[in-house]
Order: C-alpha cells, then sequence, then structure tokens
C-alpha cells in the first residue's frame, strides 16, 4: 500500500513539472498580451496616446510648438491603419489626398498636411521603437518637425500580431472673419455755395 502511494505521488509530481514547463510564465504572457492589443480598444487608445506624447516630447526638447490633438485627424488616420492592417490598401500612403480632402470638409482652415506611417511586430517598447525608427528616417522627421499645428494619431493591429501606425499631421489657419465695408464718404455738395445765378 505504502509502494502504491509513493508510486502516485511520484507520478502527480511529473504531472506537475510538465504541464508548469509547457504553461506559459506570467513574463510572456504579458509579452503575448502585449502583442496582441490587449483588450482591443483600451490597448490601441493608450499606445496612440503614448506615441503622440513622445513625438510632442522631441519637439520640445527641440524648441518647437507641441502639436495639438485633434479627435477628427485621429479617426481617419485610424482608419487608415485599420486599411492596412486588412489589406484593404497596400502599406504606405495611398489614398493620402483623399484624406486630405475628408478632413478639409471636418478643419476650416487647413492648409497643408504631411503622414508618417509604420508598421512592426516588435512587442517590447512599442511606442519608443516607432517613434526612435521616425526620428532616424529624414522624411519622417521632416514631418515630425514640420510647420504643423494638429496631429492625430491611429493605430491597428492585425490577426498576426503586426502593429501598424498611421500619424497624420495638418495646418490650419482659422478663417479670419471679414472687416466690415466702411460706409462710403459723405459727399458734400459744393452748390450750397454758389450765390443764385442773376440773369436779365
Amino acid at each position: 500500500m505504502t509502494r502504491f502511494w509513493f508510486l502516485v505521488r511520484v507520478l502527480l509530481l511529473a504531472f506537475l513539472g510538465l504541464l508548469a514547463f509547457f504553461s506559459p510564465s506570467s513574463a510572456q504572457e504579458a509579452t503575448v498580451a502585449k502583442a496582441s492589443g490587449g483588450a482591443g480598444t483600451d490597448f490601441r487608445s493608450k499606445l496612440e496616446q503614448e506615441t503622440f506624447l513622445l513625438v510632442n516630447q522631441y519637439r520640445q526638447e527641440n524648441k518647437l510648438p507641441p502639436f495639438k490633438w485633434s479627435d477628427d485627424i485621429a479617426v481617419v488616420a485610424r482608419a487608415h491603419s485599420k486599411d492596412m492592417a486588412t489589406d484593404k490598401v497596400d502599406f504606405g500612403h495611398g489614398g493620402f489626398g483623399d484624406r486630405v480632402k475628408q478632413l478639409k470638409t471636418k478643419l476650416p482652415g487647413l492648409n497643408g498636411a504631411g503622414e508618417n506611417v509604420l508598421k512592426t511586430d516588435d512587442p517590447d517598447e512599442v511606442a519608443k521603437g516607432a517613434v526612435r525608427v521616425w526620428l532616424h528616417s529624414p522624411h519622417h522627421l521632416a514631418n515630425i518637425r514640420g510647420d504643423f499645428n494638429y496631429s492625430g494619431m491611429g493605430i491597428w493591429r492585425d490577426d498576426n500580431g503586426m502593429i501598424y501606425f498611421t500619424q497624420f499631421f495638418v495646418k490650419i489657419i482659422p478663417p479670419t472673419p471679414a472687416a466690415p465695408e466702411p460706409p462710403p464718404p459723405k459727399v458734400i455738395s459744393p452748390f450750397p455755395y454758389l450765390a443764385d445765378p442773376k440773369t436779365r
């Protein structure tokens, strides 16, 4: 009987060891959750804000005014990231002109636009990694340093864990109200200063 329980105990310990070996560690689980987008919308929103803040941090460190966040721009940027992630469009800037037209209907005074895109499957420090890549690319850096005052960030993840970034930049010059036209000058007739003509 004692030998039977000894064998049961050995088999139980062996089973628990195998279970621990094949189960992901908490660190692995955190990495997988981070790569898969965690809670979806919450993950995207946090990553968008973190990336946006890092871009603004670079601008402030270089004596440039920070971008103002625009929800309207973020919606357009997020839609482009989703389209790239779902293969509706190729990775890149296809449809950029259409996005500018779309934003012009929502943002009066839009006068100039730029766009940065990026994709990565690296789950570690995703936002920092994305901004680091942009800062080391002359054309992307030119947009980050550009004469824009509003921006929005949109992120989407595909089924394989690839994360797509779109940051859209615009320059908005608020339309100035037209100054009221001055009243026409008062016309003073010279006739009151003339004497009545005298005739015979």
